[in-house]
């Protein structure tokens, strides 16, 4: 049987100058899959080697198509010259009802998105899939004849690595940038370009990207997007350029729910500077916990124009728990936005220690005086305390403790630790 298979599969093959040429409708299906719990079911995957599985999510290729959508793409094919498992590809090609072109340098990834656009196109999502190919050769080789309506690039990048620089990215910008540029339609706003990078990229780095650009097509518009799936975390960090462009924004956050049936809270606006104080929250005032990821992104101040409440102080303004403290319950006209907030609570005691082993029971007595059956830590522990500690705190608050749930939170440079009873 797999010698039969590699016969059909090398019959299908088409050469174009170094490219070879892959179509869906003669794509393998027996490959290894994987299933994705944000696409609908029965839609799997297909990987290869030793790629990870679904690094984009279906939910996440499919919001930023359907973002896409809503710019005036010229005419044109999508293309993807660093493609991978084809994911992204597809989905741009399902959303936008547009034929696809992706270029994979590994042949085995290259027959993964194959069968990935054909799974797609399967699944009832267009005509479109069928008439996309996917190219087994170096995407900086520029040689398609067709013209290009949008060009996104997610280039490869170190996986194990908490920094990397922008020239161990792979293709790398300018091979990419020279290769396609000529081909390259422009709407009203210039080319449409998606970059899809690391977020792990500092604010130097971002420049660098900028000035990279700025060499092939000066002054072109720009709008950094940090998209999040929770858990304080940018998932991805991509520059929107020129036809993709929105004018006077720079920046755009985008919160992915864990409901694939929501639609994603987005929040645009320019970066603005965060300015903490120390005073610390008093009894019956509150503190809120916001998610990391939208202060990353410099858009936190935008989203706190949303909060019907009066003035907001900042005590925490980096790390993973940025806390603020306000005097009113927080409100939204939508509860969608609680999303945006890891925890918010009353403060209903002032425990005055350091979190240690040797004090917990201050903090016990205290907890249980108040009425609290659970207690989270949001607190910046050592990782080998914080499991510890939270353990210890369970285990007594559930042997004799209320009903009552709420965090312990605390103010940078201050022992004080905060009781809070989330509402």
């Amino acid at each position: 049987m797999q010698v039969y298979i590699l016969k059909v599969y090398w019959c299908a093959q088409i050469f174009l100058g170094e490219l070879m040429i892959l179509s869906p409708e003669d794509s393998d299906l027996d490959g290894p899959t994987a299933v994705d719990r944000t696409a609908p079911e029965g839609l799997l995957f297909h990987y290869a080697n030793e790629a990870k599985p679904l690094a984009t999510p279906w939910q996440v290729a499919t919001e930023r198509a359907k973002l896409v959508r809503k710019f005036n793409l010229p005419d044109g094919i999508i293309l993807d010259p660093a493609c991978g498992s084809g994911i992204q590809l597809a989905a741009y090609s399902a959303m936008l009802s547009r034929k696809g072109i992706g270029i994979e340098l590994d042949k085995k990834t290259a027959m993964a998105a194959n069968a990935n656009l054909k799974r797609v196109y399967l699944h009832g999502f267009g005509e479109s899939l069928q008439s996309s190919r996917i190219l087994v050769g170096d995407g900086t080789i520029g040689n398609l004849e067709e013209d290009i309506a949008m060009l996104h690039l997610d280039p490869a990048r170190p996986r194990n690595s908490r920094t990397h620089g922008l020239d161990e990215m792979a293709p790398q910008l300018p091979a990419i940038f020279k290769a396609w540029k000529d081909k390259l339609i422009s709407g009203e706003n210039g080319p449409a370009i998606l970059l899809d990078l690391s977020p792990r990229l500092s604010t130097s780095q971002r420049l660098e990207v900028e000035d990279i650009v700025n060499d092939f097509w000066p002054d072109i518009g720009k709008t950094w997007v940090w998209t999040s799936r929770g858990r304080g975390r940018v998932d991805r960090l991509s520059l929107w350029l020129g036809q993709i462009s929105s004018k006077n924004i720079s920046r755009r956050y985008i919160r992915i729910p864990p409901d694939t049936k929501q639609k994603p809270i987005i929040i645009e606006g320019d970066y603005s500077e965060i300015s903490t104080h120390r005073r610390p929250p008093r009894k019956g005032e509150y503190v809120s916990i916001l998610d990391a990821a939208l202060v990353e992104s410099g858009l936190a101040n935008e989203f706190l124009k949303m909060i019907d409440s009066d003035e907001i102080l900042w005590s925490i303004s980096e790390g993973r728990r940025p806390q603020i403290h306000h005097s009113h319950q927080i409100k939204f006209e939508s509860n969608v936005f609680n999303l945006l907030v890891q925890a918010s609570g009353r403060v209903v005691k002032l425990v005055h220690c350091e979190l240690t082993e040797e004090n917990l029971p201050i903090l016990i007595d205290a907890a249980r005086e108040y009425g609290f059956g659970k207690l989270t830590l949001r607190i910046s522990l050592n990782p080998d305390e914080q499991p510890r500690l939270q353990g210890s705190i369970d285990r007594q608050l559930s042997a004799r403790g209320g009903s009552r749930v709420g965090f312990i939170a605390k103010q940078p440079l201050d022992s004080m630790l905060l009781l809070c009873l989330e509402k």
